[in-house]
């Protein structure tokens, strides 16, 4: 499951990545019929860590959705490639036994990116 695609600076632009992934995570389990208290690892890509709780944005994700205190939970930033990153981790997880069922996302909110400029260009065009 995924949300929609929004513009930059739209009408999803004030909900953070966090929120984007929880509401994503939410429906794939409702889709799947999973019961979240199944969830044994939470893996979640992201780059762009532009909300207050990115820190530990897995985790949040992973709680929000109703998967358990004890599920690990791992935050990956591999650049374009972080979400499927998630994928490997998830598998690799499952492969070797420490999970049976893990949460494997990636999310970005572009609208909420940190904007900076060149001093000189800013300054001196």
């Amino acid at each position: 499951k995924r949300t929609p695609f929004g513009s930059f600076g739209g009408s999803l632009k004030h909900l953070s990545a966090t929120d984007l992934a929880t509401i994503a995570t939410k429906s794939a389990l409702e889709a799947g019929n999973i019961d979240p208290s199944v969830v044994d690892s939470v893996f979640v890509g992201n780059v762009i860590q532009s909300s207050a709780d990115a820190a530990y944005l897995a985790r949040h994700v992973g709680l929000q959705s109703g998967a358990p205190e004890a599920a690990p939970a791992l935050t990956i930033n591999r650049l374009c490639g972080s979400g499927f990153e998630t994928i490997i981790q998830g598998a690799t997880s499952m492969a070797v036994g420490d999970s049976k069922v893990s949460i494997c996302a990636g999310t970005e909110n572009m609208s909420s990116a940190p904007l900076s400029l060149d001093g000189n260009d800013a300054r001196w065009g």
